[in-house]
């Protein structure tokens, strides 16, 4: 996962207490937190866009810049060194990947300020109108969140405490801005109100980040943006299917975005941005609000002094308002007798209220003994009530458990079916057989069309990586002549075997399907025959003292009247079940599979062989 550096003297300042290094590195650890330790970071400031990029005493100033991709080796300020804790991000918890959240976090785990925080949100002074057409299927990111953040005041921690905790958001929820994008905004060089929309990718023109300048002559089109712009050609990909682009406008028409690519170099964030306007953009509502909450209340936290406005947005459907951000909390209950179950220690009611309220819940005991708690909107991770039980263990240490035996101890062993995998592992490598391993995944092509089968009645994969990986196998006869096929060049004769499950269609069975162990082997010589794969059936057939019947069997891919079936009992035409199918592969196939030597091939269904 990303190592993101916290800068250690604005974590302390937003902590308010002064924590021992060693001791705040243990507080990190028991609250979650994977950390490497402390680190000085060297610093420069891109000339083109103001970003500060950080870099460790073993690496280099980047080539180009992260935020807008111009020229930074050329064209940078050194700033002074920053001394960092450096930690891998915890994607449950995005709400830490920042100073300020952090802080937060730490000053409840503390004991210094429990509870649930509040953010009031004033009503807003700002709209944003979304045009119908994102909505349309051949348009994209029709989710829209935005918030209005006053009284701010940066410096260079500060402006990059901003721009990570963007970055970082775009890895943990966005998935690399597919679900979510965020934009920030300086909201004294716009005027309102806004509006989302869609335009022409080659007729509509702006000037992005970095360009160089903010005159027409640097302005490029959408469709040249994603051609030739770094940030383009990094996220072409998400706009490619599409003929509209989404564009982010002010009343005035200048240009705010195009979300998720670039932002304007007209309304770039400078340390003299006294006001933000933030929105997220993404593919749902609830995506793009719980990013919002996230990215806003944590620059609440590490801004002190700001103040955050919400935003009124109409539309993208007639009629439809709300006003972002949010803050209502998720109203959940918690049984205390069931975290003491899942934790292994005593915890009463009022036990569980106190410790969720270290972790920045509201939580009280109600009338019926159960604990009603109220989740802040920035916690991303809490879905479920042993999300709630968590958080009651991290409060109480898990460091504080003692440790103890389990009270009963068991031996593991072997499946049955293992067993029988093992015994016919042994068996084919004496008779001087290789094992292979082949793939579950496969395609009708390979599998049937390759054994001259009609197509078989199979698990298909709903959305398949690839052509060729489409549907499970029922057979490892086809893994077997696959095999032969790609090792055409090598010597004469070739044995191989191969052990695996197959999945059969079955209604009766809970999902609809079934895994059993087969086991396949086959010989490609200039001389193979019905009489030595016969042999090699009857020796397994004695090993696993399966008695059986073998009749005639006609079908591919086998030759008629060299081919036979193992049968289980007195072998009545009738029977479904078969131990072994073995036989001469039809000259046709081998054809077909580019093969111009005998093949013979051998089945068997080991669960039936074993009786299991």
């Amino acid at each position: 996962m990303p190592v993101v550096g916290i800068p250690v003297k604005r974590l302390r300042t937003l902590l308010g207490i002064e924590l021992e290094p060693a001791d705040l590195l243990r507080q990190l650890g028991h609250l979650g937190c994977d950390v490497e330790g402390f680190t000085e970071l060297a610093r420069v400031r891109c000339a083109a866009c103001g970003a500060v990029h950080e870099m460790t005493a073993q690496e280099e100033i980047p080539p180009a810049c992260e935020a807008c991709g111009g020229d930074l080796r050329s064209k940078h300020e050194e700033l002074a060194p920053l001394e960092v804790v450096r930690m891998e991000l915890l994607a449950v918890r995005p709400d830490m990947f920042d100073p300020g959240g952090l802080a937060r976090a730490l000053r409840g785990y503390l004991d210094r300020e429990t509870g649930a925080p509040h953010y009031p949100v004033v009503p807003p002074a700002l709209r944003l109108t979304v045009d119908a057409r994102l909505g349309a299927r051949d348009s994209y990111r029709p989710a829209i969140a935005c918030a209005v953040l006053t009284g701010v005041r940066l410096d260079d921690d500060a402006l990059k405490v901003v721009m990570k905790l963007q970055e970082n958001l775009h890895w943990a929820i966005g998935r690399d801005r597919k679900h979510a994008s965020i934009g920030v905004y300086d909201l004294d060089r716009l005027t309102p109100d806004f509006s989302y929309t869609v335009e022409d990718p080659d007729a509509f023109r702006f000037v992005p980040l970095g360009a160089g300048g903010s005159g027409a002559e640097h302005a490029r089109s959408l469709r040249e943006i994603l051609e030739h712009h770094p940030k383009g050609m990094g996220y072409a990909h998400l706009l490619a299917e599409h003929r509209a682009y989404p564009v982010l406008k002010d009343a005035a028409g200048q240009v705010l975005s195009m979300p998720p690519i670039i932002n304007s170099e007209e309304t770039k964030v400078t340390l003299a941005t006294e006001r933000f306007f933030i929105d997220v953009t993404g593919l749902a509502v609830a995506t793009v609000t719980r990013t919002l909450h996230i990215m806003t209340s944590s620059l609440l936290e590490n801004l002190p002094g700001t103040t955050v406005e919400g935003v009124e947005i109409l539309g993208p459907g007639e009629g439809e308002r709300r006003i972002t951000p949010d803050f209502r909390m998720q109203e959940m209950t918690l049984d205390a007798g069931r975290a003491s179950r899942l934790l292994g220690v005593p915890v009463s009611a009022e036990r569980a209220a106190e410790l969720l309220r270290r972790m920045r819940h509201d939580a009280a005991v109600d009338a019926r003994g159960t604990v009603a708690v109220r989740t802040p909107a920035y916690r991303n991770d809490i879905l479920h009530e042993v999300d709630l039980i968590e958080d009651v263990g991290i409060a109480y240490g898990y460091h504080n458990i003692p440790p103890s035996l389990v009270p009963t101890f068991t031996v593991g062993g072997a499946r049955p079916q293992a067993e029988a995998a093992a015994r016919a592992r042994t068996l084919l490598c004496g008779l001087g057989y290789l094992e292979i391993m082949t793939l579950a995944l496969t395609s009708p092509a390979l599998h049937d069309d390759l054994l001259g089968r009609p197509a078989s009645p199979a698990v298909k994969i709903a959305n398949p990586a690839s052509s060729e990986q489409t549907m499970l196998r029922t057979s490892l006869l086809a893994g077997q002549l696959e095999t032969f096929r790609r090792n055409l060049t090598h010597p004469l004769p070739q044995q191989i075997f191969e052990i695996g499950e197959v999945t059969l269609l079955e209604p009766l069975a809970e999902t609809g399907a079934l895994d059993r162990y087969h086991l396949a082997c086959g010989l490609v010589s200039p001389r193979a025959g019905f009489e030595e794969i016969k042999a090699v059936a009857e020796v397994i057939l004695r090993e696993f003292g399966c008695p059986c019947e073998l009749v005639p069997l006609e079908e591919a891919p086998f030759m008629p009247g060299r081919a036979a079936e193992a049968r289980p009992g007195d072998g009545d035409a009738g029977e479904e079940r078969w131990a072994l199918r073995f036989g001469e592969v039809h000259p046709e196939i081998l054809e077909r599979a580019g093969l111009q030597n005998p093949v013979v091939l051998l089945e068997g269904d080991l669960e039936i062989l074993a009786g299991l």
